[in-house]
């Protein structure tokens, strides 16, 4: 373990994980280009080295000081010594520094990863005998957090767009929840139907103002029927007080 892991200090927002020879010239790509526009500060390892070779300490130390890790799992993510010792380092500083980690799953499916299966099988086979452990169960931690899943109807400037808008949430300090690989897909949707829900600190809020005006309004109107229309609701209670308001005159007028 690295003695800065104790003491982070950020550079980077997000520190993206991916196989160049899969991704780099395609969806990797515009991934960057598209955190780029949204000001967010990304270190990207397109370093392409032998099988076999050692992570570098600037690698480990960029690693280190990004908040968030993006992880792009392709189907050739696993061939790559490189890819799966980044992946390690990444679940280290996940479980010491509370490092955000975001799984994206593109052409492949979380049970590949998590199972080890097809290319991520072949590759640990053949792997040295002291790293599979620890490579097998990076894998299986990571596939298991919430993330993304590229399903294939699905247009990919819309998919990318959904995940830097939940990276510069992040970023910013503001609430965002991305659901789990098992919440992603929607219960009551169709085969093939994806749904990401994101709650923004701006739609609590307004739920908070919508219940605070309810409150107002039973004070001072009596009690009042809630209905989930929201437009309805402030109407009917509106209405309800214009009506209390005019039993009360008429009530000192007859008086």
């Amino acid at each position: 373990m690295s003695p800065s892991l104790s003491t982070p200090t950020y550079e980077y927002d997000v520190f993206v994980s991916f196989r160049g020879a899969d991704t780099r010239t395609s969806f990797t790509a515009h991934l960057l280009a598209a955190l780029d526009r949204k000001s967010i500060r990304v270190y990207k390892d397109d370093i392409n080295l032998p099988r076999g070779e050692e992570i570098g300490p600037e690698l480990l130390k960029a690693i280190e000081t990004s908040k968030i890790a993006v992880v792009v799992f392709s189907k050739n993510y696993a061939t790559s010594d490189w890819c799966l010792d980044e992946l390690v380092k990444i679940m280290e500083c996940k479980s010491v520094l509370n490092q955000r980690v975001l799984p994206i799953f593109y052409d492949v499916t979380e049970s590949e990863v998590v199972e080890q299966k097809g290319n991520f099988a072949e590759s640990l086979s053949n792997g040295p005998e002291e790293k599979v452990e620890s490579w097998t169960a990076a894998l299986t931690e990571v596939a298991n957090l919430a993330g993304f899943r590229l399903e294939p109807s699905r247009p990919e400037p819309e998919f990318i767009e959904e995940i830097v808008e939940v990276i510069w949430k992040r970023v910013k300090g503001e609430s965002s929840t991305v659901q789990s690989r098992r919440q992603i897909d929607n219960p009551s949707a169709g085969d093939g139907e994806d749904s990401s829900i994101i709650i923004s600190q701006n739609d609590a809020l307004s739920v908070q103002n919508a219940i605070a005006e309810w409150s107002r309004l039973f004070f001072f109107c009596g009690p009042v029927s809630l209905i989930y229309d929201h437009a309805n609701a402030r109407e009917c209670s509106v209405s309800r007080c214009v009506r209390s308001s005019k039993t009360l005159k008429s009530h000192k007028s007859e008086v």
